[in-house]
């Protein structure tokens, strides 16, 4: 069994934290660690995760203080994983209990492939399990342009030597930008297979009138010659380092990592 690691950002989650434990606990993949990189926790929030530990010992509680960007979280967490396969798990969002074992039973399986993904449910409200079912298949085609791998996605760590970690400027693009150089460095495998419920409670930041998700899409449409949506954003693309990715203030050239 095959030891997997969860990157999962945290910060002012109280509503969802509690449902997300028992989630947690319910999985069927035995081997498994979750690195939670909690910003600002109140002291509540602790007491969740101590006592949830108490039970299950699998949570490498890091509690930041203040708040930084989520993607210098999620890239903390990388550092503290020492499982063979990643993948992402906000706090906010619910798997089915055989999510990461179906996936992590996939790269077993499949030496050739760096990286799976699956179908999911994008639901309103947290706990639910009827809303919009999403199919990712047949869009293999289509994993260098879109954010095809969605939120439910593993890949092998090995393959960040190659395409990198998260993008530290980006704020709500980050996910989608490291999914297009896992695309560009690596096999990708479907499962047809539902693997969680998404939660849009018609809160989404790209709904936000100031929302950075539109003019993150149009840098990493620029920065991987993706056609660009909105061209009216391209302008304030200047405020952005398109050509590389910043890890902990170091600049990497995104072409070495394509």
């Amino acid at each position: 069994m095959t030891k997997v690691s969860t990157i999962t950002p945290c910060y002012n989650m109280s509503k969802y934290l509690k449902g997300w434990l028992w989630n947690l606990s319910a999985q069927t993949h035995k081997d498994l660690e979750v690195i939670l990189d909690h910003n600002d926790p109140t002291e509540e929030e602790i007491k969740w995760v101590e006592d949830y530990n108490k039970k299950h010992d699998n949570i490498v509680h890091i509690q930041v203080e203040g708040v930084d960007p989520i993607a210098t979280s999620m890239n903390r967490c990388i550092e503290f994983a020492e499982g063979d396969y990643l993948c992402i798990w906000n706090v906010d969002d619910l798997r089915t209990s055989d999510s990461i074992e179906v996936m992590a039973k996939a790269l077993d399986d499949n030496p050739d492939v760096d990286f799976v993904y699956g179908n999911y449910f994008i639901v309103p409200e947290f706990g639910a399990t009827k809303g919009q079912f999403v199919d990712e298949s047949g869009r293999e085609n289509e994993l260098k342009t879109g954010m095809i791998l969605g939120p439910y996605f593993m890949f092998r760590k090995s393959i960040l030597k190659k395409s990198g970690v998260f993008d530290e400027q980006l704020v709500q693009g980050a996910d989608y930008d490291l999914a297009l150089r896992l695309a560009f460095n690596g096999k990708g495998l479907h499962l047809p297979v539902n693997l969680g419920y998404y939660l849009n409670e018609g809160l989404g930041q790209s709904t936000k009138p100031n929302s950075k998700q539109p003019l993150e899409r149009t840098v990493i449409e620029l920065r991987y010659n993706i056609k660009v949506l909105e061209p009216n954003l391209v302008p304030q693309t200047r405020a952005y380092d398109v050509q590389n990715i910043i890890v902990d203030e170091k600049k990497i050239p995104v072409a070495n990592l394509i």
